[in-house]
């Protein structure tokens, strides 16, 4: 019993999944487990993270995402496509993106979820017109199943904004397809701040690092000191969900702090049919 307690504390916990944003890897439900410390980090990783941005109203959430930017990388995402430093890095076959498709008959949900293994999404019509989230693989599927008419994926525009994208600034044209690039800070990088970069790095020294952020005309002021520069104190990542057209991920909220890390996935105990 204390054996268990001491991993439970300190080196291990278990965790549920309760949301979509990794589904084709995970399905909502499942069990699995994270390892809480003594662990390292690399590309494709997936962590257990604490949301971390919220207001005063919301308790702590908790999710798995992957990790595709190191601290000190760069990040792009061109056409859905994720790249490291300028070089592409190889989805895995859980990742997902949301397509629309007519059927040449009208077929029962579940009947088109057997057939091909997929799960999230259903009809948008009564006349055989289905939206899902699916991988590559299936895509391929779909393509090559005489009962499927049409298919297509929607994907937005180079140099459309999204202000629902961090940093949340009509300026900076970049959406959930085209994103980017974008630096990953990591610790003790000087980074110089003026009225542009501010934009990426406001929330990072004032929420993260607990520091008040002010612009005064075009000056900034970091605890009311004006500055050019600041120097930054943890490592931080830029993780994505598998599912990715639906998922709540950097894209979103920014950068992840080291902080807000809680563990790193280890194994799956228990798989939820979806």
């Amino acid at each position: 019993m204390f054996l268990f307690v001491f991993l439970k504390k300190f080196l291990l916990d278990i965790v549920r999944i309760n949301n979509h944003d990794m589904e084709g890897t995970f399905h909502y439900g499942d069990v699995v487990l994270i390892r809480k410390s003594g662990y390292g980090l690399e590309t494709g990783d997936l962590v257990y993270l604490e949301y971390p941005l919220r207001d005063s109203s919301m308790g702590a959430q908790f999710f798995l995402q992957r990790i595709l930017g190191l601290p000190g990388d760069s990040i792009r995402i061109s056409d859905k496509r994720v790249y490291k430093n300028n070089v592409l890095i190889q989805d895995t076959s859980t990742v997902q993106h949301n397509y629309f498709f007519k059927t040449k008959r009208v077929v029962d949900e579940m009947y088109l979820k057997a057939r091909f293994g997929i799960t999230l999404g259903g009809a948008v019509s009564g006349e055989g017109d289905f939206g899902y989230a699916l991988s590559d693989e299936q895509v391929k599927q779909l393509q090559a199943d005489t009962l499927i008419v049409s298919l297509e994926g929607r994907m937005k525009k180079k140099g459309t904004a999204d202000e629902t994208c961090f940093p949340y600034d009509s300026d900076v044209d970049w959406n959930m397809d085209q994103y980017g690039p974008i630096y990953v800070p990591k610790k003790e990088d000087t980074l110089r701040l003026d009225s542009a970069s501010i934009r990426l790095y406001q929330t990072l020294i004032g929420t993260f690092e607990h520091n008040q952020v002010e612009m005064r005309n075009d000056s900034i002021f970091v605890n009311g000191v004006p500055a050019s520069y600041y120097v930054v104190k943890q490592n931080y990542y830029f993780v994505l969900g598998d599912n990715r057209d639906n998922s709540n991920d950097s894209r979103v909220w920014g950068y992840l702090p080291e902080s807000f890390i809680k563990g790193k996935y280890l194994s799956r105990l228990r798989h939820v049919k979806p």
